[in-house]
C-alpha cells in the first residue's frame, strides 16, 4: 500500500513515454539536468545562492544536447548500427560494442567538446582557449565518466529489464550530472571591456565526494536511451 503511489506514478510515466517518447525525453532530461545542478550547487558545494548563468548552460545542454541529440543518437543511429550485432548474439553480445561507441568515440569526440565549447561562450572564452582546456582536462573527465557509465551500461544492456530501464537510466544520470556539475560546472568570470579573454583557470576536482553520493555515483545517457537499447 505504501508503494503504490509510486507504482502509480511509475506506470503513467512509462505510459507517456510510450505515447510521447520524444516529447517526454526532452522535458525529462531537462528537468533532470536543471535539479542534478541545483544539487551541486546548493547541496555539494553548500553556496548560499544559485548560480544562474552556470544553471542556464546546464538547461541549455540538457535540452540540446542531451534531450534533442542523444535521442536521435540512441534512438536512430545506435538502433541501425547495431541492429546487425543484436540479432545475431542478442542483446548481451551488443552490449560492450554499444558501450565501446558510446564510451570510447561519443563521449570523448563530441560530449565533452561540446560542453566545454558551450561553457567557453558563456564565459566569453574563444572556442579554441575552451577546446584546449577540453584536451587538458580529458583525462581525468574520461576517469569520472568509465568509472559510472561503462559498468552502467553494462548492467544496462545486459541485466535490467526493459520496464526497469528508463528509471535506471535516470537515476544514473541525475548522479552523472551532479558530477560534471562539482567538476567543470564553475563558470569563470567574463573578461572585462577592453581586456583579451584568457583561459578559463584550472578547477578543482570534486569527483571523490561527488562519486560518494547514490550513484552508481553528467556524458548521461538520456532516459530514451531505454528505449534505444530496447529497439536494437
Amino acid at each position: 500500500a505504501l508503494l503504490s503511489p509510486f507504482m502509480l506514478v511509475g506506470r503513467g510515466y512509462n505510459q507517456l513515454a510510450a505515447k510521447y517518447p520524444f516529447t517526454t525525453g526532452i522535458v525529462t532530461t531537462t528537468l533532470k539536468t536543471s535539479a542534478a545542478d541545483a544539487f551541486a550547487q546548493l547541496v555539494m558545494e553548500k553556496r548560499e545562492k544559485l548560480d544562474w548563468r552556470r544553471h542556464f548552460m546546464f538547461c541549455t545542454f540538457g535540452f540540446a544536447y542531451l534531450g534533442c541529440w542523444q535521442y536521435y543518437l540512441y534512438n536512430n543511429l545506435f538502433v541501425k548500427w547495431c541492429a546487425s550485432i543484436t540479432k545475431v548474439v542478442g542483446h548481451a553480445g551488443s552490449a560492450p560494442i554499444k558501450t565501446f561507441i558510446d564510451q570510447g568515440i561519443h563521449h570523448p569526440f563530441i560530449y565533452f567538446p561540446c560542453f566545454y565549447l558551450l561553457k567557453g561562450h558563456m564565459e566569453d572564452a574563444p572556442p579554441m582557449v575552451s577546446l584546449h582546456k577540453c584536451k587538458e582536462d580529458m583525462w581525468e573527465n574520461l576517469k569520472a565518466l568509465w568509472s559510472v557509465w561503462v559498468p552502467a551500461q553494462m548492467v544496462n544492456f545486459t541485466l535490467v529489464p526493459l520496464h526497469l530501464r528508463i528509471p535506471f537510466v535516470a537515476g544514473v544520470s541525475f548522479a552523472w550530472t551532479v558530477i560534471i556539475s562539482v567538476m567543470r560546472g564553475a563558470l569563470d568570470a567574463p573578461p572585462s571591456k577592453g581586456q583579451e579573454p584568457s583561459a578559463p583557470t584550472p578547477m578543482s576536482s570534486a569527483v571523490s565526494s561527488a562519486v560518494t553520493a547514490p550513484a552508481i555515483g553528467t556524458v548521461q545517457m538520456a532516459t530514451t536511451a531505454a528505449s534505444s537499447s530496447a529497439a536494437a
